[in-house]
């Protein structure tokens, strides 16, 4: 008698298999019209005017509507009253219209500040509740920035004070702003009136120096760049922002521009004593090495003095950069017993350029007190201080009078005391050259 092997699998009767609920929320559909829908169903018997209902309804609704998964349609609902259709088209909602709640409807009439930082407020309360909006909100801000040109003048206004007040509360960062420089947005000028609305709203509330952080945490170098291409210069600048009543950002503009024609200076001194030392060969006789060191000071030397006249540099101005490119060239060694060597021979390397522009007194004490400040500031040579300021003066560059000067009244704060006795026995002997010179006379 024969049997017959079932090849059926087994399985268990009765046992439901669940879905995990991230799985269920993947797999779900995503339709912002729906969560549009609900935001105002929630809000439909709510005075236009009671912000606080407004405010703990967005509050509690977290639990039931997926403000994560939603994120950027709540923010454009929040900013623009609806729904941002490609191309930077705006969809009201065909029952309810414009959320009443949003920005370009709250910034309206003559009192727009007051309503865009009532706004804020909403904002800034409903981020303190749900963190992860915040990431997810200044994400959105950027895709709204990009289609400015899509909105009325006056929607592009509210907009603009609305991101002033927020910036001005340290909610969002000037970083989304960038994506203003885009060529489409500064052609026609729309870009700067956008930034310049913002500019004035942030600047109510907070000092130039604020902004100029601001500016160097988003890492944007200057404002001329959100000008339309044919305007990107100074005299463009500086006539808008004048008829604007904005002279602060001018003066930022100036000193940034200086800081960058100074750092560039610094710089390019760097790049001819490095390449100068590039060149050098252990194989070189003396006398050639001593031309080639030569060639880089005299290159240093005209580099000076057409910065000087390009920026109305004084000698005590330029001597503090030039000793700057002469550190800032030299590759010091991780061996902390080489660094003071390296030091002094760089110095007499290259002490006929300082020499040229220490011919005044008022340059020689500047130069001691930017290296006394920059000492202070590189560790591997503060403990060198001494030395160096003793190289510089065998070398001319410092005179006897001017390190007395430094020593019994120009000292800076920095590091002081320890500078000063360093300095001590050189001071001392100099002092005691002076008192016999004057006797001799």
């Amino acid at each position: 008698m024969s049997t017959q092997v079932s090849n059926e699998k087994p399985t268990l009767s009765g046992v439901r298999i669940r879905t995990r609920k991230r799985d269920a929320k993947a797999k779900a559909k995503y339709e912002p019209e729906a969560f549009r829908d609900s935001l105002f169903q929630l809000i439909e018997n709510v005075d236009p005017t009671d912000y606080t209902k407004f405010s703990s309804i967005l509050d509690t609704a977290g639990n039931t509507l997926d403000y994560r998964r939603y994120g950027d349609s709540f923010f454009e609902l929040l900013v623009t009253g609806g729904l941002l259709a490609p191309g930077g088209i705006i969809n009201d909602d065909e029952e309810y219209g414009k959320y009443p709640f949003s920005l370009f409807a709250m910034a309206t009439g003559a009192d727009a500040l007051a309503g865009a930082r009532r706004w804020g407020g909403l904002i800034l309360k409903l981020t303190r509740r749900y963190k992860y909006l915040e990431r997810t909100f200044s994400e959105s801000l950027v895709h709204i920035l990009k289609s400015i040109h899509r909105y009325t003048e006056e929607e592009n206004k509210k907009l603009a004070v609305g991101v002033g007040v927020l910036v001005g509360e340290g909610f969002f960062t000037l970083e989304p702003l960038k994506t203003l420089q885009e060529d489409h947005l500064t052609k026609e000028g729309v870009a700067l009136r956008f930034l310049t609305d913002m500019l004035q709203v942030y600047l109510l509330d907070n000092n130039i120096k604020q902004l100029h952080k601001q500016l160097s945490k988003a890492k944007i170098p200057s404002l001329v760049e959100f000008f339309p291409p044919n305007k990107r210069d100074d005299d463009c600048f500086a006539r808008h922002f004048e008829a604007e009543d904005m002279p602060q950002l001018i003066e930022l503009h100036v000193a940034k521009q200086a800081s960058l024609h100074r750092n560039g200076f610094v710089q390019g001194v760097s790049a001819i004593l490095r390449d100068a030392r590039e060149e050098e060969s252990d194989e070189d006789e003396a006398e050639d090495r001593e031309e080639m060191v030569q060639a880089a000071n005299l290159k240093v030397a005209k580099a000076a003095k057409a910065a000087m006249r390009a920026n109305k540099w004084e000698q005590h101005q330029a001597v503090t950069l030039v000793w700057d490119g002469i550190m800032n060239a030299v590759h010091w060694s991780f061996k902390s017993e080489q660094i003071e060597a390296q030091a002094l021979r760089q110095i007499s390397r290259h002490s006929p350029v300082l020499e040229m522009l220490t011919t005044e007194p008022k340059s020689e004490i500047s130069l001691l007190k930017h290296v006394q400040t920059y000492a202070y500031n590189e560790p591997r040579l503060t403990k060198h201080f001494g030395r160096i300021v003793l190289e510089l003066y065998n070398t001319d560059v410092l005179s006897d009078s001017a390190i007395i000067f430094w020593a019994t009244k120009g000292a800076k704060p920095e590091g002081k005391s320890g500078f000063l006795k360093q300095t001590e026995a050189l001071v001392r002997n100099l002092e005691a050259l002076e008192s016999d010179s004057e006797d001799g006379e």
